[in-house]
């Protein structure tokens, strides 16, 4: 099993070490041995990275664990070269939703490597249940302490139950087929999606081409679209603070299924179009105290006008069971923008 990498206190080295007692024992199965490899860097002035380190080299020398846990000296690019191609298993235990990536763990699986990861950075889009092992993170609320007991927990409950007997699965060849197979899935669903053909296509057909086709339009009859465009923009702007919006009729607490919801809302455009604005309702489950993940999207239409009010509808089916949030937002809208919220404003009920 491989840990290399920076030694940044939210990569949480340690949690491997939560429970010694238990380590130490699955280490020192004399059926099943374990030799589990660190190696990494603290950035010089990361005291507390440095002492992550040093705790790691202490447990190195512990009578339990020598031999069981190696601690390499002068990390650099070379030797991480060997150790993600060399490793079966590839750890990560990351504080999640602290984790931005994770490329180490990328280049284990395109060498055939295993991951065992807590689901955040690219494990969390690149685990499918067959390819490796993942942690499910608790929620970030929680308890500190009480977050990594159980995470740590279920860390040592996956190598105990699921990867010490996969891997040590043999039947009369001197490999186990079913970690074979389970290199072979790694491989599989790793090398099509993270490797740098596929997000420089990416970046290529959805940002450099877009991009160069907005500006050709943006540019053709002598920039007219973007001289009106930019009319539009500063009329929008003189117009917004004096925007508003509300809802005109709560909607039912209880739904039943098929059930509807009606929405409508009041917005007083101070003098711009409807056409000019965007009303959408979000739908979905509670993120935290002032989020909702968003499970359905839907757009509010004019209906009538009043003089300088008008009047939105929308009738939705909710698309997901269960007790859900809604929002509403508004926000200026013109095709001709590179992106729907590039002008930065937004109502919200």
């Amino acid at each position: 099993i491989g840990f290399a990498r920076r030694f940044a206190t939210y990569k949480r080295a340690m949690l491997l070490f939560a429970d010694p007692a238990r380590l130490a024992r699955l280490l020192n199965d004399p059926e099943r041995p374990v030799i589990i490899i660190f190696a990494g860097k603290a950035h010089p002035h990361d005291e507390p990275g440095q002492q992550l380190i040093k705790r790691i080299h202490d447990f190195s020398v512990h009578p339990d664990f020598i031999g069981k846990i190696l601690l390499l000296e002068g990390y650099d690019m070379a030797m991480a070269r060997l150790l993600v191609s060399g490793v079966d298993v590839w750890l990560n235990t990351p504080e999640y939703p602290l984790e931005a990536s994770g490329t180490s763990g990328q280049k284990v699986g395109l060498n055939g490597g295993v991951n065992l990861s807590v689901l955040d950075g690219w494990w969390g889009e690149g685990y499918n249940g067959e390819n490796g092992w993942g942690i499910q993170p608790r929620d970030p609320n929680l308890d500190h302490d009480q977050r990594l007991h159980e995470e740590a927990s279920d860390l040592l409950d996956i190598i105990e139950h699921e990867v010490l007997p996969t891997y040590y699965r043999r039947t009369g060849n001197s490999h186990s087929t079913d970690w074979v197979a389970l290199s072979k899935r790694s491989m599989m669903s790793t090398i099509p999606r993270f490797n740098a053909q596929r997000m420089l296509r990416d970046y290529v057909t959805r940002l450099y081409r877009p991009a160069q086709a907005q500006r050709r339009r943006l540019e053709a009859n002598n920039a007219q679209l973007a001289r009106e465009l930019a009319h539009w923009k500063h009329r929008v702007r003189q117009a917004w603070p004096g925007v508003s919006m509300q809802l005109m009729l709560q909607p039912p607490a209880h739904l039943y299924h098929d059930d509807t919801i009606l929405l409508q809302v009041r917005a007083c455009l101070n003098g711009l179009a409807a056409t000019d604005v965007r009303l959408e309702c979000l739908f979905g489950y509670a993120a935290d105290e002032s989020d909702i993940d968003v499970a359905q999207v839907g757009q509010l239409l004019p209906v009538s006008e009043d003089g300088e009010f008008i009047e939105f509808h929308v009738e939705l089916a909710p698309e997901v069971a269960g007790l859900q949030y809604y929002k509403l937002r508004m926000y200026p809208f013109n095709d001709a923008l590179s992106h729907p919220f590039e002008m930065g404003c937004m109502l919200w009920i």
